[in-house]
């Protein structure tokens, strides 16, 4: 290289020093499009259950829609999908290390503990200024709340409902198109219907799992006793009521009708186990959703050749009673982008995209426009009008800090009371001592 060639290799080498320090600022965060106007890189990350991420919508319709409304963004998306426990422990483990996601899918039961806790972002003030806000059902509106405000949109809310076999009802001599109205009946043709250890009558959980408290609460209710006291300070799930639905259901165990197995696994294997001619009756959401995905190629036709849904058996003489549930779509305190993040949750828990989410899993939509459109739920799932009938009977758990300690105290008793450790009596003594302790 000549004296020449060597000037101008320093000289580049100089410029590309000079210009390293201002990439390495940018860190590639910034671009300029052909107009001259610079486009900004944000990156919004996304707590929730990872089944929500399974369709279009409301996440992938939610991102593209917003991305579009913001052609001087380049929005990264960081979707990280959990099962029902490690969402709360993870969003928590986030919020206290301060990285929160700017987006959290929270369970109704969690909303006190996250907002007691300073984790969520108040919304009062966005919703009244949201145009679909109007169109959301009042009851559950007020769900959202806490003292008064608000802190989250709904994704859907579902209700349980009795699903059955036919094929193992026909086996047994039983009518495939008469399940059981009340308890007698529910105990009658699961003990008859039951085959151990190829298959049993009746399925619920009994692991130490919210759903094993959740499944208890309908009984709970429909025997006409409640979780807790109405001003939320003493339990009252041990009452004579509430020994009666945990009798019923050990019962059930001790007589052969449910195996002891339910307290280990999971719980979606009792759903499932139903399809698979394991179980002949359980207590869940979504089931024509859930056979999709189990049984290839089945028809609403083959559904209901195959397996039946209805109302959750009440108490004999008691009253109609199942669980609802359901989602909030929030923005967590420690979110970097407030504001893009309720563009978001307005989106993905708008009604154009809760329509499609909730079709597609079999869930209840929170729109009162949505709910007038019953014929087009029918389409897609046969069963919806069983599913919007139990809406009147339906019972939220309490959404106080304390919950989550408060219903694993009740888990525990009722599988203490089915691995015949302790009389049901007994299981719900301890477990209100628990509890009264920790609402005290």
């Amino acid at each position: 290289m000549g004296k020449k060639g060597i000037k101008y290799f320093i000289i580049l080498l100089v410029l590309l020093i000079m210009t390293t320090p201002l990439l390495m600022a940018t860190g590639g965060k910034e671009e300029v499009k052909e107009s001259g106007e610079q486009i900004k890189d944000v990156t919004l990350s996304i707590y929730a259950r990872a089944y929500t991420f399974e369709q279009e919508a409301p996440w992938a319709i939610a991102e593209a829609e917003l991305q579009s409304r913001h052609p001087e963004l380049n929005i990264t998306f960081v979707e990280e999908g959990f099962g029902w426990a490690d969402l709360r422990t993870k969003f928590l483990t986030a919020s206290a290390g301060g990285d929160a996601p700017d987006v959290i899918q929270a369970d109704i039961i969690w909303l006190g503990e996250y907002v007691e806790g300073g984790l969520l972002t108040d919304l009062t003030d966005k919703v009244a200024q949201w145009d679909e806000w109007p169109d959301v059902v009042g009851s559950f509106k007020e769900a959202t709340k806490w003292n008064g405000r608000v802190y989250g949109t709904w994704l859907n809310t579902d209700v349980r409902v009795l699903v059955y076999n036919k094929k193992l009802f026909r086996e047994a001599g039983l009518d495939p198109e008469k399940p059981p109205k009340d308890w007698n009946e529910l105990y009658d043709m699961a003990k008859k219907i039951s085959n151990p250890p190829d298959y049993y009558g009746f399925g619920f959980p009994g692991m130490l799992v919210e759903a094993t408290a959740h499944r208890y609460f309908a009984f709970l209710y429909s025997a006409g006793g409640k979780i807790l006291s109405d001003d939320m300070k003493s339990a009252a799930f041990n009452s004579p009521e509430g020994v009666y639905a945990l009798e019923t259901l050990v019962k059930m165990v001790k007589d052969g009708a449910t195996p002891t197995s339910i307290v280990s696994g999971s719980y979606g294997d009792i759903d499932n186990a139903v399809f698979q001619d394991k179980f002949a009756m359980s207590f869940m959401t979504k089931p024509f959703g859930l056979a999709k995905k189990l049984i290839e190629g089945i028809t609403p036709e083959k559904f209901k050749n195959d397996f039946g849904v209805a109302p959750i058996p009440a108490a004999p003489g008691g009253k109609p009673s199942t669980m609802s549930g359901g989602y909030l779509l929030s923005v967590p305190q420690g979110s970097k982008n407030t504001d893009l993040a309720w563009e978001l949750i307005s989106i993905a828990g708008g009604a154009e995209a809760q329509f499609g989410y909730t079709t597609a899993r079999g869930y209840v939509p929170t729109f009162y426009s949505l709910m007038e459109r019953s014929d087009d739920y029918f389409k897609i799932d046969p069963f919806f009008g069983v599913i919007l009938d139990q809406l009147p009977s339906a019972n939220f758990r309490p959404s106080i800090p304390e919950y989550t300690e408060i219903s694993a105290a009740i888990q525990y008793a009722i599988q203490a009371s089915i691995l015949g450790e302790m009389k049901a009596a007994d299981a719900l003594d301890q477990a209100e001592e628990i509890v009264n302790q920790l609402l005290n």
